[in-house]
């Protein structure tokens, strides 16, 4: 899909994995490779945003703005680079499924922003419109989140009934931040992912 990118927020500063989370292994693998193959797998054009050079294959873009400025930042820094709709996806997040990328892909070409909402709205498993770049900026420089910015936004709710009928279930936007996570990852999923 070529009209779509897929980013990774690369971002942050991993600070309660207390190293470097993308290169965490999840099931044998660095959990940015995992989330490296989701993207690649659906958009033709991938990057990791937040990233001076390349992580696990996709094209590095420093982030925008300066570091500690979330996820925002790199959702701003995407729509800057590639002009066109971008599906975001964190970094620690490893169990994305490609098939909910796709969805979510061609949920934004027909409806603008998309977010998948499990209790919360998921904003690092979604899709943003160029159409919010303006507003992203100014809830940035504001020093407000993603969060913020779909306050003040037009922005497509994707329902559990959606999102379950796509046959995901709930994994894509499972963060894995420290190793407690990944284990209960494991548990939730019945998978195994620590080695």
């Amino acid at each position: 899909m070529d009209e779509v990118a897929g980013v990774a927020l690369a971002g942050g500063d991993s600070a309660r994995m207390g190293r470097d989370k993308a290169m965490e292994p999840v099931g044998g693998r660095p959990m940015a490779e995992w989330v490296a193959e989701a993207l690649r797998e659906v958009f033709g054009r991938t990057a990791a945003v937040g990233r001076e050079g390349s992580l696990a294959g996709l094209t590095g873009i420093p982030d925008a703005e300066p570091a500690g400025r979330g996820p925002l930042s790199g959702v701003v820094t995407a729509l800057r680079a590639f002009a066109r709709p971008v599906v975001a996806v964190a970094v620690d997040q490893p169990l994305v499924r490609p098939g909910t990328l796709r969805r979510l892909a061609e949920t934004a070409v027909e409806a603008g922003t998309a977010v998948c909402v499990d209790g919360r709205p998921q904003v690092t498993c979604a899709a943003y419109s160029p159409d919010c770049l303006e507003e992203a900026e100014r809830v940035l420089r504001e020093g407000g989140s993603v969060q913020t910015l779909l306050e003040r936004i037009p922005w497509r709710r994707v329902e559990r009934e959606t999102w379950t009928a796509w046959g995901e279930d709930g994994r894509s936007w499972f963060s894995m931040d420290d190793r407690e996570a990944i284990l209960a990852a494991e548990t939730k999923f019945r998978l195994r992912l620590m080695d």
